[in-house]
This record gives structure tokens, C-alpha cells and sequence, in this order.
């Protein structure tokens, strides 16, 4: 649902009073950060469809740290609003995460009908550790993968399961986009405002 939202707000903050000029002066710090995160989650993910006994031995522990990482990319960027509200959105899912082992726990049922065949079989995958199946001893479930969410651009089923944490960190990424490309005069500099000179 992220790159799906991230993309269309890409779209329609051009169509919004927005450039892509404006790109150049963002200020991102410490962007070696969200890229080092990025990387952990598609190594575990790499690990655990491939059944590698490295999923096993890694993989909780290591999901984790890429929460850890995350979050203080968002603290060394806490000078932009919408850091600061994605970072609320990453600590709900942290929580689930940690409480439960080191795996989003995802609905099963939602999950099936969502049609993502492989995200239901690697469920049961001990190698795959960034997602699990919701149990009677999960903890913090409301936290959990157990939206329905809509998925922008078209593909062949509607929704997807995400969690509450996901939402949050959607809308975040969102206005991050619409601020930093100035569209609906979002992040776009006041002029200065001029005394009257007295004559």
C-alpha cells in the first residue's frame, strides 16, 4: 500500500501546484539510514522464500533491528512534521513486532482473499520471520495485520491486510511527498513580509 500511495502522490502532487525541482532542496539527513533498513527487510525476505536456515537463525532478531534502524532515521529527521507522524506509526508496529516475537502477525483469512498465495504459504515458513500467522497467543492483535486495506493502483484483488501503524505511516509519507514537491502550498517559503516606511 505504501509505494501504491507514494506513487499516486507523486502523480497528483504535480497535478497539485508541485515540481520535482523542488526535490533537490529537500532535506533528508542521514538517508544511508532508511536505505541500510530497506536493505535488512529484502535480505529477510530474500532468506525466508529461499527456506534458508539463516531466516531461522536471523530473522526475528534482525526485523527487529531494521524497526531499530528506522527509528532513528526518523529521529535524525525529526525537524519535518511528517517524520515525526510516521514515526508514531512505526513504533505501533515496533510494539506488535517485539511483543510477538519479531513478526507482523497478519490475518490468515484477510491474507486468502487478498489472493497473495505466497504470503499464505510462507506463513507457516519457520524461515520466514517478517510475517507470521495470527494465533489465540498473539499479542497486541488490534496492532496487528488485520485491515483491509485498499490498494490504489489496480491489480487483480482490492485489498491487502495492514495494520493501523501502516496507515499512519502512509499518510505520512504522503504529505512528506505533497511538502516536499510544494504541491497545495505545502513547505513552499513565506516571503518576507516589509514594514511600512514612514514618510
Amino acid at each position: 500500500m505504501l509505494l501504491d500511495a507514494a506513487l499516486v502522490a507523486l502523480i497528483v502532487g504535480a497535478f497539485a501546484g508541485g515540481r520535482m525541482a523542488r526535490l533537490r532542496d529537500f532535506d533528508l539527513r542521514a538517508p544511508s539510514l532508511f536505505i541500510l533498513a530497506a536493505m535488512v527487510k529484502v535480505a529477510l525476505a530474500i532468506l525466508g522464500m529461499s527456506g534458508s536456515p539463516y531466516g531461522v537463525r536471523l530473522g526475528a532478531g534482525s526485523n527487529i533491528l531494521s524497526y531499530l534502524i528506522l527509528v532513528a532515521a526518523l529521529i535524525a529527521n525529526r525537524h519535518l512534521w511528517p517524520m515525526r507522524v510516521a514515526a508514531v506509526g512505526v513504533f505501533l508496529n515496533f510494539l506488535v513486532i517485539a511483543a510477538n516475537g519479531g513478526s507482523m502477525p497478519v490475518d490468515r483469512a484477510l491474507a486468502e482473499r487478498a489472493g497473495d498465495q505466497r504470503l499464505v504459504a510462507l506463513l507457516d515458513s519457520p524461515a520466514y520471520a517478517i510475517h507470521k500467522p495470527i494465533t489465540p497467543q498473539t499479542r497486541l492483535t488490534p496492532l496487528s495485520d488485520v485491515l483491509p486495506l485498499p490498494r490504489i493502483i489496480p491489480q487483480p484483488t482490492f485489498i491487502a491486510p495492514g495494520s493501523a501503524g501502516d496507515i499512519i505511516v502512509t499518510i505520512a509519507a504522503c504529505w512528506l511527498i505533497f511538502a516536499s514537491l510544494g504541491a497545495f502550498g505545502l513547505g513552499r517559503a513565506r516571503a518576507p513580509t516589509t514594514e511600512p516606511t514612514q514618510q
